[in-house]
């Protein structure tokens, strides 16, 4: 049995206890109390899949009165019944072939509440957002309910049975066998080239722990590889020679674990020979160097590194910059023709900015081809823009990219491998990579709609935090729920102290009234309209501010931009970011760049039209 398969069958049994205890035993309604809150501890202290009680719920656990007990009993399994069920959902759980056995598990502990209990309890259910052959139970006497217990059981025996799957010993070894020696490749390279950015790498200086789970092919399994932060400087690499069909979604721990996550690699791993396509090649590590150089460089690395990319497709870099009158980075020609470029890193990009940079280029009358190279991707809007104006934007990855597609990175190990001495490394620039790769890696799984709003509104929470938690003295945040049960009608208020009295936020305490910023999220499928757009303006209070963020997940239509527009006009800002925009900001934040440019962005797009 699975350590995830062990506290999620745990759950269900305290589902039972709680259900079957009454007023007239209250040492045995405390105690299950006791035993839930074990393990809803551990659960969270392991990481071992996500739960999302309310704070209600936590209260009415450590809760030692029993007044109003049927209440109190209630309100606790209806809590307990919408998250198992939950659970269930892939975002949180994965297992196959299961699904009808744990439903009927979760109906019959249900049916441990006596019929009046059960009457109550439907009154007050909150229907779970994934929820799989509901029922509403009702019984004239305990006969009806018996008879519907015999039926669950009945229905479980209908689901398929799980098949085993074995692996056998020699597998297991040859695989971990073959696991220790490639990510001992991947170290002893790092060791021998970049020993001083070792700590940076993935599965470099960390404990290395893989699994064999179930995957939805066939013919593969999943090879799910974890790394972790460890104090006592363990490097170990381990296969458990166990299979896990009952495990968790990303990334999340298939054993009780304290260490701190450090990253993850999800490889298919083919039955028929256990292969699985090497994670761990040197191309890969060049390819994590290149990430790690750019997450840690000053603009200026970042143009040498420029000039020496241009230089590789041909161009020669003028050592006097002839363009320097009107502030380019580099200028450089190839086949007789002049190039100027301007390097965005950490340099402002707001679409103000860029338009102020336009109109100055457009006033000279040097004859050189303008282009803008951006670290990331700096929004659709500002692609545009430079479109429009005969400007050529260049991303910095697509430069490097070129030289992995035929096999070159070499050139660009070595390249980085020179400039290791001068490179400072920000102390959290490891984390910050895997806390921004994870969020996207969530995002884009999370389904739009109205069964899964719980989670995108979760996300969105994570992402928000991610990427503005440092422009504020102290970051302060709320959720917004609209009642005590389960609703996924959530927004999030933080509190504006900003730190920087001249920043996007402190202009909008100023001009907005914006005391606390409130951020809506919509999961919608498609773009919002009008209507949808329009609710989040209801959040708008006097001692709260005119002022609101819409993260959603296609972004705005042509009615809700008029809508927007009518608002501005009445005094109230409303800003709105889709996913892909939130993808862009949060590489932004990876590399060191504040995304707070897109807000100003947003907002002086508003302001232009009036």
């Amino acid at each position: 049995m699975t350590t995830t398969r062990k506290y999620y069958d745990s759950l269900i049994d305290a589902f039972t206890r709680i259900n079957k205890s009454n007023v007239n035993e209250p040492k045995e309604y405390f105690e299950a109390k006791s035993e839930l809150t074990h393990l809803i501890n551990r659960i969270l202290k392991f990481d071992l899949f996500p739960l999302t009680f309310t704070n209600d719920f936590y209260d009415l656990l450590e809760s030692e009165s029993i007044k109003d007990f049927d209440n109190q009993k209630i309100k606790i399994a209806n809590e307990l019944h919408f998250e198992l069920i939950e659970c269930l959902w892939t975002t949180r759980l994965r297992f196959g072939g299961e699904l009808i056995q744990y439903i009927s598990k979760i109906k019959i502990a249900l049916l441990n509440l006596d019929i009046k209990e059960i009457e109550l309890f439907e009154k007050i259910k909150t229907e779970p957002i994934h929820n799989y052959f509901p029922e509403n139970f009702s019984f004239k006497n305990n006969k009806e309910k018996t008879q519907k217990i015999k039926d669950i059981r009945a229905f479980s025996k209908t689901g398929p049975k799980k098949k085993k799957v074995i692996i056998k010993k020699k597998d297991y070894t040859n695989l971990e066998n073959k696991l220790v020696a490639d990510i001992s490749n991947y170290r002893g390279y790092i060791m021998e080239h970049y020993p001083s950015l070792s700590d940076n790498f993935s599965f470099c200086n960390k404990k290395v722990l893989a699994y064999i789970t179930e995957a939805m092919p066939s013919d593969i399994f999943e090879f799910r590889i974890h790394s972790y932060f460890t104090t006592n400087g363990d490097n170990s690499v381990k296969l458990h020679h166990q299979f896990y069909d009952f495990y968790p979604s990303y990334f999340h721990n298939l054993e009780e674990i304290t260490d701190k996550f450090a990253g993850a690699h999800i490889a298919s791993l083919k039955k028929e020979d256990f292969s699985f396509r090497n994670p761990f090649s040197i191309s890969n590590i060049h390819r994590e160097l290149t990430e790690i150089f750019i997450q840690n460089s000053s603009g200026y690395e970042i143009e040498e590194f420029c000039s020496f990319l241009l230089k590789c497709k041909g161009y020669k870099i003028n050592e006097v910059n002839l363009s320097n009158d009107i502030g380019y980075d580099i200028s450089a020609t190839k086949e007789k023709k002049s190039f100027a470029f301007e390097i965005f890193h950490h340099k402002s990009r707001s679409v103000a900015k860029i338009k102020s940079r336009i109109a100055r280029i457009n006033k000279t009358s040097l004859e050189m081809t303008p282009s803008f190279i951006f670290t990331s991707f700096p929004g659709g809007e500002i692609y545009k823009m430079l479109k429009k104006e005969n400007i050529k934007t260049i991303i910095l990855q697509d430069l490097i990219r070129e030289h992995f597609e035929v096999e070159n990175s070499q050139i660009i190990h070595w390249y980085i491998k020179s400039k290791i001495p001068s490179l400072r490394i920000k102390s959290n620039s490891f984390e910050l990579k895997f806390q921004g790769e994870n969020l996207i890696s969530r995002l884009k799984k999370c389904i739009p709609g109205e069964k899964n709003w719980s989670e995108y509104e979760s996300i969105g929470i994570d992402v928000f935090s991610f990427l503005f938690k440092d422009n504020f003295k102290k970051y302060l945040s709320e959720e917004q729920i609209e009642n005590n049960l389960k609703n996924h009608r959530r927004d999030l208020m933080v509190n504006n102290n900003p730190s920087d009295l001249t920043s996007f936020w402190s202009d909008i305490k100023r001009n907005y009234n914006c005391s606390a910023i409130i951020i809506d999220f919509k999961n919608y499928s498609n773009k919002l309209n009008s209507t949808n757009f329009f609710s989040v303006s209801k959040y708008t209070k006097k001692n709260v501010g005119d002022f609101a963020i819409v993260f959603s997940r296609k972004g705005i239509d042509k009615t809700a931009k008029i809508e927007q527009s009518e608002l501005f006009k009445n005094g109230k800002l409303l800003l709105e970011f889709s996913d892909s925009e939130l993808i862009e900001m949060i590489g932004e934040k990876i590399i060191g760049k504040d995304p707070i440019d897109r807000l100003e962005s947003k907002k002086f797009e508003l302001v232009k039209k009036y």
